[in-house]
């Protein structure tokens, strides 16, 4: 008989991170085969909405310490 095997929780953190560097490489694969135009105004944002995504996302799943 198998004994309960224990599953270790999701890091949020790092699958944020992963998706947000995943994208980042897809939309600038989408840039360099002339799908999309990338400029400097439209980069900036994204770059600063993926890293909030990821803040946010980091400030999420950490614990928080007791009271």
């Amino acid at each position: 008989m198998r004994a309960g095997v224990m599953r270790r929780p999701v890091d949020v953190g790092a699958l944020v991170c992963g998706l947000v560097v995943t994208a980042v490489g897809v939309v600038l694969l989408l840039d360099f085969l002339d799908v999309i135009e990338l400029d400097f105004g439209t980069l900036w944002p994204l770059m600063l909405a993926f890293g909030g995504a990821i803040l946010l996302a980091l400030g999420l799943s950490s614990p928080r310490p007791p009271r």
